[in-house]
């Protein structure tokens, strides 16, 4: 399966369910969050992807059409080649938001109570396997 496709959404949202360290992680977790993944590299296009979150359960994952509106606690953004870093764990998502890679809206107090859960998103790619564009 290729990144960033519906099937690539919905096996995304299993895997962060059936990763065991992260519901222990994310048990006082509330918030969704949206990725907003910029063009850059082989991406020639925005691609926005929900992922539902509450208390440790991904609570569902889809593609955002363009032009939809979707509110979210949390947008995480950045081009997609600095995606992809995170993904293939070239770069950490904490230090990468850090460096300005990545750019988080959202309760910044909170988020840092759950660093542990948000890596274990990150994670969570990890636990199927998938093509990059």
């Amino acid at each position: 399966m290729r990144i960033l496709t519906e099937e690539w959404v919905e096996a995304f949202g299993k895997a962060i369910n059936e990763n065991p360290n992260y519901k222990p992680s994310a048990l006082t977790w509330e918030g969704d969050m949206l990725l907003l993944i910029e063009p850059s590299g082989n991406l020639d296009h925005e691609v926005r992807v929900f992922i539902g979150l509450h208390h440790g359960e991904c609570t569902g994952t889809k593609l955002v059409p363009e032009g939809e509106e979707i509110d979210t606690e949390y947008i995480m953004a950045g081009p997609y080649d600095n995606f992809v870093a995170v993904t293939k764990k070239e770069i950490d998502p904490i230090r990468a938001i850090m460096a300005g890679k990545l750019r988080l809206e959202g309760d910044m107090a909170k988020l840092m109570r759950h660093t542990k859960a948000a890596l274990e998103i990150v994670n969570s790619l990890g636990r199927f396997e998938f093509d990059f564009l």
